[in-house]
């Protein structure tokens, strides 16, 4: 649990012979075929494990994972050489073991949502590191399972450095917020443990900062970037379910997180209601994607549409309906309606069966609206109000994050290839008792560019202000007299 030395001379061979060392697909279980259920790498899967830090200094990286994030793992392997060089040659911490962890969205159906390797200081990193399943979900809500991981390193790391009265380091790597509420029953699903109810969010976060100093590094996105990649999860269930996304006169999408059989409806200007059982209106309106009847996955999508030049002039009227459950608990589903009409998109959530309705019953109205082809607009009268992006915006996000971290501790970059600089410049900070312009004068000697210089520079500017330097601890030499006594004594400087 953290011995061993790191080689870099094997570290750049596992590099020069392995273009992309992720997994996408998960791994088989005992055998089964890809057609077959996936899961964590055991290597890395938290259920019923505890990670171990014996080492002085434990260092976990949380890496968000999903859709918006995907490739800040890649980045973080390429450069994990030079990180735990320049930990050893500058000597930030001593004895570091880091434990790295992959963060994904239990609430919107995840198989993996959190992956946890063991300390290590060694090449077992590298295999760590490269064993991580790039789910790439993620559920269109500005939310992601941070909380589930802070609960499993709250909860179930060893570290050896507390009996010292240190804490460890934990840097959280993201651009979302967490769930307000730790779910007792993902952490049964996930981590193996019974709690006797949910537990608030801030309450574990203040667990893990009694034996962490806990960062958040928070790559910044433009916002349309950022829309851009919440709109793509709805695509990328409908093409991959074999439905029309594009290319549309009119085409409504429903998307949900959980294995009940959700139904999408369309009263198209004809009468004839267009469902699972009509799938083909008279009209050119096509269901051309019905999921979950046997409750089959996690990521349902259903999708109806008239292709561009089809659509008849008219009132349209979408509803959805929960038509049966499927999972044990016969519970509330949130749902996510995506609705094109004439290249205007707009965006519904809703809830249905909160009461265990299924049937009609249970049905929620989305939106109606007219089309007039010769005008190729519409006209709508939504149901649903406010911004369905709002859980996007940087001000909400950081404002979430900021309640729970102490002040200074978010960091802000622009560029994801300064990750290990940001995190480094911390070690160098709250570690080592380096000032701001120590750690940015060793980046210097690293002959980084002006620009990525910059950006580190801007990224620490607030946790500079805000964390007192600690003074260094060397050691120094006791007279002749005094060598025969006891060890060496220390002073700060």
């Amino acid at each position: 649990m953290g011995h061993g030395n790191y080689s870099q001379d094997v570290a750049r061979q596992a590099r020069s012979s392995n273009s992309d060392a992720f997994n996408y697909q998960g791994y088989g279980i005992n055998g089964t075929t890809a057609s077959q259920r996936r899961e964590v790498h055991p290597l890395i899967n938290p259920f019923q494990q505890e990670r171990e830090c014996r080492n002085t200094t434990p260092i976990v990286v949380a890496l968000d994972v999903t859709r918006s994030r995907g490739n800040d793992s890649r980045v973080m392997y390429e450069k994990l050489p030079t990180f735990i060089g320049q930990i050893e040659m500058k000597g930030y911490v001593e004895g570091a073991a880091i434990s790295f962890a992959a963060i994904g969205d239990a609430e919107a159906g995840d198989a993996a949502p959190i992956q946890a390797s063991q300390f290590e200081a060694d090449n077992r990193l590298d295999e760590a590191l490269s064993k991580f399943w790039l789910e790439e979900g993620g559920g269109g809500t500005g939310q992601e399972s941070y909380e589930l991981t802070a609960y499993y390193y709250a909860r179930h790391a060893k570290l050896d450095c507390l009996e010292r009265g240190e804490k460890g380091y934990f840097f959280f790597v993201g651009d979302e917020g967490f769930y307000p509420t730790v779910s007792s029953l993902q952490v049964k699903r996930f981590i193996g443990d019974d709690l006797e109810g949910d537990v608030d969010a801030t309450a574990i976060f203040q667990e893990l900062l009694e034996r962490f100093h806990v960062f958040l590094i928070y790559p910044q996105k433009s916002w349309e970037d950022r829309k851009s990649d919440i709109d793509a999860e709805i695509q990328k269930r409908v093409e991959g379910a074999g439905g029309q996304y594009k290319n549309v006169d009119i085409r409504a999408s429903l998307i949900w997180n959980n294995r009940n059989d959700l139904d999408l409806h369309i009263i198209p200007p004809s009468g004839e209601e267009i469902y699972y059982a009509h799938k083909q209106s008279a009209c050119k309106g096509w269901l051309d994607v019905d999921m979950n009847v046997q409750g089959e996955t996690t990521k349902p999508v259903e999708n109806i549409r008239w292709s561009k030049g089809e659509a008849p002039k008219g009132r349209y009227r979408i509803f959805v309906q929960n038509y049966r459950f499927h999972e044990l608990e016969q519970g509330p589903t949130n749902f996510r309606v995506e609705v094109e009409v004439a290249g205007e998109v707009r965006h519904f959530d809703g809830v249905v069966g909160g009461k265990g309705e299924t049937g009609n019953r249970s049905n929620v109205v989305v939106y109606e609206f007219e089309f007039d082809p010769a005008r190729a607009r519409s006209t709508g009268e939504e149901t649903s109000s406010g911004d369905e992006y709002a859980g996007y915006r940087d001000e909400v996000i950081l404002k979430q994050w900021g309640e729970v971290l102490p002040e200074g501790h978010i960091l802000r970059i622009e560029d994801p290839a300064t990750i290990c600089d940001v995190m480094l410049g911390a070690l160098s900070m709250v570690a080592a008792g380096h000032d701001l312009n120590s750690y940015i004068s060793d980046l210097q000697g690293r002959e980084q560019i002006a620009a990525r210089v910059g950006q580190t520079r801007k990224a620490l500017e607030g946790l500079a202000l805000n964390v007192a330097p600690r003074p260094r601890i060397d050691t120094v030499d006791l007279p002749p007299a005094e060598k025969d006594g006891g060890p060496k004594q220390t002073k700060r400087l």
